[in-house]
């Protein structure tokens, strides 16, 4: 149990995006804090091409000039696609460092740059697709966490008249709805990977940029390179992870990330020792804008 004064908890939360989702790479008390485990991986392959996305998006849909950034990669191969944050990616390698020795544990510059990482990192959800079988395994987490595996979705795209330069390369539009957005999409037929960020797919070309028609999320390819051999794409390896449906997954991730500080101090992840000033009002759901408000 973690005893905390609830302000600080809740004003830490506001900083570091990473420590919602729940990532406590430091371990063992009597370790202090240069203590560290390796991360768990299952591995599936190693990517052949890695594609970057940067991230713009609304936390709150009603606060329309307020956007958070971050980056995001797709990683390719021939058996399958794996979507994610690149900073947890890059957070989880310096783990491993760290935790490889006492002496890499009080390495202050990788220190430094794992915190770095943890604080950048932005999109919580993991998705692996297996081309083969043509399904999406997804791991999400905010209090808990959250694995699911479901049927690869089928995107009704209609092709639009128009065409702009994405990183200088010419793509074309395309439209669609999927789980109460809708969204557009601009592709390039010339980069013959018909993928794109997230889950969506099945376009005659790589999505260069995907949005919604209100703007709460964007996607904007900046970058496209070979993948190394140590790019490999994983899931991670955590009894903690609760095998679900996706409703209920996607249903429980709301409800904590709406109400995540009431539901850690109800759960006892946190006790109130002292409560700071508007207590009360820190207790309210927040909002939680999440790419998909349908399931």
């Amino acid at each position: 149990m973690k005893y905390i004064n609830v302000f600080v908890f809740y004003m830490f939360l506001c900083c570091a995006g990473y420590a919602q989702g729940g990532h406590a790479y430091m371990t063992s008390p009597d370790g202090g804090m240069y203590a560290f485990d390796k991360i768990k991986r299952l591995t599936f392959d190693t990517a052949q091409v890695n594609v970057y996305y940067k991230l713009l998006f609304r936390p709150d849909s009603t606060k329309t000039d307020e956007y958070r950034k971050g980056q995001t990669v797709l990683m390719v191969s021939d058996k399958y696609t794996r979507f994610g944050d690149y900073y947890r990616i890059k957070a989880d390698s310096i783990i491993d460092y760290l935790a490889a020795s006492k002496r890499n544990a009080h390495d202050e510059k990788a220190n430094e740059e794992f915190y770095d990482a943890a604080n950048n990192t932005s999109f919580g959800f993991i998705t692996l697709n297996d081309l083969a079988k043509s399904q999406i395994t997804v791991q999400v987490e905010q209090l808990n966490k959250y694995q699911y595996t479901y049927p690869a979705p089928e995107f009704n795209w209609t092709l639009q008249p128009g065409d702009t330069l994405i990183n200088n390369i010419p793509c074309k539009k395309a439209t669609c709805r999927y789980a109460g957005r809708n969204f557009i999409a601009w592709y390039a037929e010339s980069v013959p990977l018909p993928y794109g960020p997230y889950v969506f797919g099945g376009l005659p070309g790589l999505v260069m940029q995907l949005y919604d028609d209100k703007q709460n999320w964007i996607f904007t390819n900046n970058g496209i390179s070979k993948a190394t051999p140590h790019d490999i794409m994983y899931l991670y390896k955590e009894k903690k992870y609760r095998n679900v449906t996706r409703d209920e997954a996607l249903s429980a991730y709301r409800n904590e990330k709406e109400n995540y500080l009431s539901l850690a101090i109800e759960s006892g992840e946190i006790e109130v020792v002292k409560k700071g000033p508007d207590f009360d009002k820190h207790l309210a759901p927040r909002p939680s804008n999440m790419l998909e408000l349908e399931w």
